[in-house]
């Protein structure tokens, strides 16, 4: 059963002659009564009365008449919204991301673009780097803003950006008052850390081996609110992101070494389809992100 059967019988069973359909549809009127007459062999019955020279619709008909209304609604509607795919101005954008980059990284690079592309749309999932890349590879979502090279085959990663890290601790700790410090000077304190399968988990093991030691860890979470929380109620320090301002109980140190940062960078699926407005977004992350003006005291020298 082909598309352009249903469509001319569609059009005839309104009340078209043949003659007018075939006009309209741009076919010879011999070609249009074959298709009509392979439909109704492949349907199995008869689909019109014809009296005369003029075909009237039957029960059959009737019966074959809404299904075929549904179905080339439905084609018709998935041609449109595939066409609307090359339209960089139109769309969804199915984007992960970080907890610890939604607070301004993210914030600024949408209102960026849809600065420029106000009837885009966004699907947002936050979570943990595997949580994030397994989404993306399942096809779940068209691209990941991620903080380190994934390892997982299948996905391209470009760098965007280095993101400072803070070294967190309670307000009544000795350190609290210095303007900076190093890694080192906390060694010996339990850590509160993000549990496994988040990327700042190994970026923090690996700073503090740098530093010259194995961290503690004493509490792990998934939620950067929930781990201030902790550093702030004396339960151990923390490597964290910048907050955008002041957070009560806790106190966020710029570290002179190691140099703590990591890379935040575009995750995405080269062999999966990606529609012109994904595409775009992803350009416009890479050549258009900027740090936020929080995270400059926490460059040292």
């Amino acid at each position: 059963m082909e598309i352009d059967q249903l469509r001319w019988f569609v059009m005839v069973a309104e009340g078209r002659t043949v003659t007018a359909a075939a006009a309209q549809l741009h076919v010879s009127q011999p070609a249009l009564s074959r298709g009509l007459a392979r439909l109704e062999s492949e349907v199995g019955a008869p689909l019109f009365d014809r009296v005369g020279r003029v075909l009237r619709l039957n029960s059959n008909g009737r019966t074959l008449l809404d299904a075929a209304r549904r179905a080339l609604n439905a084609i018709d509607g998935a041609v449109r919204t595939i066409g609307t795919a090359a339209d960089p101005t139109h769309g969804t954008v199915r984007f992960a991301f970080l907890n610890t980059l939604g607070t301004e990284l993210v914030p600024a690079l949408l209102s960026g673009f849809r600065a420029r592309y106000p009837k885009v749309e966004f699907a947002f999932r936050q979570g943990g780097t595997s949580r994030n890349e397994q989404a993306l590879l399942d096809g779940e979502v068209d691209m990941v803003l991620a903080a380190q090279p994934s390892d997982q085959p299948g996905i391209t990663w470009r760098p965007v950006l280095d993101e400072p890290l803070a070294l967190v601790v309670p307000v009544g700790h000795r350190l609290a008052r210095r303007r900076k410090v190093r890694l080192a000077e906390v060694k010996d304190e339990p850590f509160v850390t993000f549990a496994h399968g988040f990327g700042l988990r190994p970026i923090t093991e690996r700073l503090c081996r740098e530093a010259g030691f194995e961290p503690r860890i004493a509490f792990e979470g998934e939620d950067p609110t929930m781990l201030r929380g902790l550093v702030g109620a004396g339960c151990g320090v923390a490597l964290l992101a910048p907050a955008p301002g002041p957070l009560p109980g806790v106190v966020e140190l710029p570290i002179s070494q190691p140099r703590c940062a990591r890379t935040i960078g575009v995750g995405w699926c080269p062999d999966h389809y990606a529609p012109a407005v994904v595409e775009a977004f992803r350009e416009y992350v890479l050549t258009e992100s900027r740090p936020p003006a929080t995270w400059s005291r926490f460059w040292t020298k």
